[in-house]
């Protein structure tokens, strides 16, 4: 009888030991996991400021690349002008 209660004592500070070492393996993984999630709400906010700052770029450079061909177009109307336009001096007209 003595023997039965002794190991059964002994499997019960066993299992009790064994439970504190898995609660405490959960906690750990319950703190890496909100670590985590924390980390994730970061990123996912750095991700909506780089595809904004993305499209504000996208944006400024399509205004840029319509300015530069109403530019060269002007610029080619005015080259045309400048060419075909007689001179006093040197009577050029181009072929």
């Amino acid at each position: 009888m003595e023997t039965k209660a002794r190991m059964s004592r002994e499997a019960w500070v066993r299992s009790t030991d064994a439970s504190d070492l898995v609660c405490g393996e959960v906690m750990s993984l319950r703190t890496t996991v909100l670590g985590q999630m924390t980390e994730i709400r970061e990123l996912h906010a750095a991700d909506r400021w780089r595809q904004t700052v993305i499209s504000e770029l996208l944006r400024t450079d399509h205004r840029r690349s319509t300015e530069i061909i109403e530019l060269r177009t002007a610029l080619q109307g005015q080259v045309l002008v400048i060419l075909y336009q007689p001179t006093k001096y040197y009577g050029f007209y181009p072929s």
